[in-house]
């Protein structure tokens, strides 16, 4: 049978967020204060306006712009619960972005990668020693959400429909959003493509807080063999 393509898309809605390691007294500056405050402060920062930045404490050395506070975590996709969309395209690649015959269905959820920091400072109790709070570092988390086209996806068939039963996809959770990493199909990782990826931004958010780098869900641990436990879990939903 002839090759069929088809273009996979997570949502319109969705967009750039990043985590960052700052000065301690920037953090206890504004742990407490409104969020309109502290967005004010990093674009006083940012465009050197000193009515902007008021009296607050400097967010780091070299600071450029909040897109580069990101140290830990940088993430620009649609957001995790947005309508997923499947679009047949001309298998030869002429036409990869023709917007006909959307069809919107529900992927299968692999995981969730969790990056969440805390809006409080650290203490030692009963489940976190003292060497546990000594490596948490301030932290400031910055999200811009837009509207537009994000990341898709190919997937080739050998002349078969799509099916969405075998499109899986991965999370980043964070404390402003949780954004669409990872595309599976039919247990293949799929690459993302950003040629289309157009946004208008619509609002911005932000926070401050502690991050433990030791109980960052870093990428490096998904290996294949814990990979292999999700499909498990996986084959289980649909094994009939």
């Amino acid at each position: 049978m002839a090759k069929r393509r088809f273009r996979i898309e997570a949502g319109r809605y969705g967009g750039e967020t990043v985590i960052g390691e700052v000065n301690r007294e920037f953090v206890d500056f504004f742990i407490d204060k409104d969020e309109s405050d502290l967005i004010e402060a990093v674009q006083g920062f940012e465009f050197e306006d000193e009515d902007m930045i008021g009296n607050s404490p400097k967010i780091k050395e070299d600071f450029y712009g909040w897109y580069e506070c990101d140290n830990f975590e940088h993430q620009n996709n649609a957001y995790a619960d947005s309508t997923w969309v499947y679009t047949e395209v001309p298998s030869d690649g002429s036409d990869d972005f023709a917007y006909d015959d959307e069809i919107e269905f529900e992927p299968y959820q692999l995981y969730g990668r969790e990056a969440y920091h805390s809006d409080e400072e650290p203490e030692v109790t009963e489940w976190q020693t003292q060497e546990d709070v000594d490596q948490y570092v301030p932290v400031l988390a910055f999200h811009s959400a837009e509207k537009g086209s994000f990341a898709a996806w190919f997937v080739e068939t050998d002349g078969e429909d799509f099916d969405p039963k075998k499109l899986a996809f991965s999370t980043v959770e964070m404390n402003l959003c949780e954004l669409v990493e990872n595309v599976w199909y039919d247990k293949v990782e799929l690459e993302p493509n950003y040629d289309y990826n157009e946004t208008t931004g619509k609002a911005y958010y932000a926070s401050v807080g502690y991050f433990s780098p030791k109980g960052h869900d870093t990428p490096d641990k998904y290996s294949e063999e814990t990979l292999e436990e999700f499909w498990e879990c996986y084959d289980e939903e649909f094994e009939d």
